[in-house]
């Protein structure tokens, strides 16, 4: 079969003008979906199309390169930082409590995703568990060459529920209309103000990914920019042609790895697939749901931050959505350490056993 991760197109940064191909396709995706009214569209629309476009002619879409995938993270994280207010910083003392429910919540969907996949369909222990771990496909990529993990079947599961969050939630929001993207009334940043905070944002962002921090670009532009927004430095928001193309490029990117995919596998497995899924983001749900009452936090918000899904992603959708993009990057942030540091003793304690 074809993967992604063995695609040879996917081990070389192609030419730009073959990259920028593929940020066409996602922009008219990404237009479309906007034109529709559909919240985040520019980016569950730039995903959507490259994905299908990737489906149906694998070599007409590329991955993009670094300089391309840094300057989408660093637009987008200057963006997300520009939604900061005072009021934003003083609610981060609800945030260790809502973290703590946030890494019970991964134990539990990955527990009950692991014992799904091993008990009905019949998977091996590694595959089901990297199979479920929520939101870390990069991350369990590579370690699955240390287990005996069927490479596809985790990619299958993880790559359609990165597909699900971004392209298929906005349109649910919509469609329920349940969403709060109206708007702040603020005015844009001045481009000359955004451009200073996409130059500092930068310098923080290039040592947090030297030390290989992951979403590290994104990470130091929200951090400069809300800093500039949180203290009052800076009273508007990003400019909305600089929100959209970060949208459309990091849908782009997502939407590239489908070039390839394995669709025939995904039909054979699809009722484990979707299962599992399911389960994980009802969990999810679950979680959120309580966090809400508790806490006094709109339910839009603890679902992106609970739910299974990127970093980058789950904030922009956030930002899209109209609620906090700051509360949920410091949740997605949280599970990447807790990942890091919690996946080594699982592997030695839990995958290394024969089965």
């Amino acid at each position: 079969m074809t993967t992604v991760s063995k695609s040879k197109v996917f081990l070389v940064e192609q030419p730009m003008s073959r990259q920028l191909g593929t940020v066409a396709i996602g922009l008219v995706g990404g237009l479309a979906l906007m034109w529709l009214g559909i919240p985040a569209g520019a980016m569950s629309g730039s995903l959507i199309a490259v994905a299908i476009m990737g489906s149906l002619k694998p070599a007409t879409i590329v991955p993009l390169g670094r300089s391309l995938r840094l300057i989408a993270m660093l637009v987008s994280g200057v963006s997300i930082g520009a939604a900061v207010t005072p009021e934003t910083l003083r609610n981060v003392a609800t945030y260790p409590a809502s973290v703590t429910a946030m890494m019970i919540c991964v134990f539990v969907m990955a527990a009950i995703s692991t014992f799904m996949c091993e008990k009905f369909a019949g998977w091996n222990r590694s595959t089901a568990l990297l199979a479920s771990i929520p939101g870390a496909l990069a991350y369990i990529l590579s370690i699955i060459p240390t287990t005996n993990a069927n490479t596809p079947r985790v990619v299958a599961v993880q790559m359609m529920r990165v597909l699900f969050l971004m392209a298929f939630v906005p349109v649910l929001v919509a469609e329920s209309g349940f969403h709060l993207a109206l708007g702040s009334g603020r005015p844009d940043d001045s481009w000359i103000l955004f451009a200073v905070e996409c130059a500092a944002g930068a310098s923080v962002g290039f040592i947090l990914t030297r030390f290989k921090m992951a979403g590290g670009m994104m990470l130091g532009a929200m951090s400069v920019s809300a800093l500039a927004h949180g203290l009052e430095f800076a009273d508007g928001r990003a400019p909305q042609l600089a929100l959209v193309c970060g949208q459309v490029l990091i849908g782009a990117w997502s939407g590239s790895r489908f070039a390839g995919f394995d669709w025939g596998l995904f039909m054979r497995q699809s009722p484990i697939i979707v299962g599992s899924i399911t389960l994980t983001v009802l969990v999810a749900a679950g979680f959120a749901g309580v966090i809400s009452v508790v806490l006094g936090l709109p339910f839009g918000a603890t679902f992106l931050a609970f739910s299974p899904g990127g970093f980058e992603a789950m904030a922009i959708l956030a930002l899209a959505l109209g609620f906090d993009p700051f509360y949920v990057a410091a949740h997605h942030l949280a599970r990447f350490f807790l990942l890091n540091f919690g996946m080594p003793v699982v592997v030695r304690l839990f995958l290394q056993k024969k089965e």
